[in-house]
């Protein structure tokens, strides 16, 4: 049965109990947000380029500094000129490995990519990172389909960028586990977010929050950048209350790892003095408290405890009368 409010029969507090009901509370009655609420921020995942050989590592540099002065068309042609060095390099390597011989006095020595001599594996191959001619390291990958999909953002184009970020998961998730693995769901999650659609880039978000959690726990900077995240989705979603947790979780978190001072904490308090002015996003429901009846068994126990107490003393009685 639905419970009865309080307005339709009046009860005393021993007779009702009160419980909150959460939905979704726009501060309009037409469901708009109003433009004197903002938008609340985001905190970005700082990428960090993986060990590649010479020149990819130089070029990835160059393009970098690119997209930090805005020169997106020169990031674009240099992070695709570092991409097609990079798989020069391979065939390269696939191409001296396949046709050189190697002399008695050169045993237990191979050469790279780039013709510098290096020590070999006891089996004759190169460890894994360093294996070139085997393919591309799933990580290095995901730093090229991240970086171009942060240009195309940077520029405007989100439809280009959310297709990098979506190649970017793929490979991610070959990964396993990885806290980089979690990358991608994040960028894809910051994309839809800036398109208007903060439900979807809520699951992408919480994947990726999943994601660190599991490998980085739940005090590390970039799983709290992600609560910090989530928060906004949910102040996006006109909820209010678990907007608030997310906020105070990420504050906690900065706090703790950066300080008070941190441009990152200082967002998070921004975001979390904003949501604290809004409406509550849940109502009290009040219903009739049901009595809790004392359970039989106990009954039972007190009167056999007393049977046995008048058993006793009859028979010390009978004992000195005799």
């Amino acid at each position: 049965s639905p419970p009865r409010l309080l307005e339709e029969e009046p009860f005393s507090d021993a007779e009702r109990k009160g419980h909150r009901v959460y939905e979704a509370a726009p501060e309009r009655s037409d469901g708009r947000r109003p433009a004197s609420l903002g938008i609340p921020n985001l905190i970005r995942d700082m990428i960090f380029a993986p060990v590649a050989p010479h020149p990819v590592g130089a070029l990835m540099e160059t393009a970098l500094i690119h997209h930090n002065t805005q020169r997106f068309k020169a990031a674009t042609e240099t992070y695709l000129l570092a991409i097609n060095t990079w798989g020069a390099v391979i065939e390269k390597a696939r191409g001296e490995e396949s046709n050189s011989l190697l002399t008695p006095s050169e045993e237990g020595r191979s050469v790279d990519g780039d013709g510098d001599s290096q020590a070999s594996s006891p089996t004759g191959k190169q460890p894994a990172q360093d294996d070139w001619s085997q393919g591309a390291p799933p990580a290095l990958l995901l730093y090229f389909f991240v970086a171009l999909g942060g240009v195309y953002e940077s520029a405007g184009l989100e439809e280009l960028a959310l297709a990098c970020y979506s190649e970017g998961r793929i490979v991610g998730d070959l990964l396993e586990g990885a806290p980089e693995s979690a990358l991608a769901y994040s960028c894809i999650g910051s994309v839809l977010f800036h398109m208007g659609q903060p439900s979807v880039a809520l699951t992408f978000i919480q994947r990726a929050r999943d994601i660190r959690e599991a490998s980085l726990g739940e005090l590390h900077m970039d799983t709290g950048l992600l609560y910090n995240n989530m928060g906004a989705c949910f102040e996006m979603l006109d909820r209010v209350t678990e907007a608030i947790e997310s906020f105070q979780r990420a504050r906690d978190v900065f706090a703790y790892e950066h300080g008070l001072s941190h441009p990152r904490t200082a967002t998070v308090m921004r975001n979390l003095a904003r949501v604290k002015n809004r409406r509550f996003d849940f109502k009290v429901v009040w219903e009739v408290r049901k009595p809790t009846p004392c359970p039989p068994s106990l009954v039972g126990n007190d009167g056999a405890k007393k049977k046995k107490k008048g058993g006793k003393k009859g028979a010390k009685g009978a004992k000195k009368k005799k």
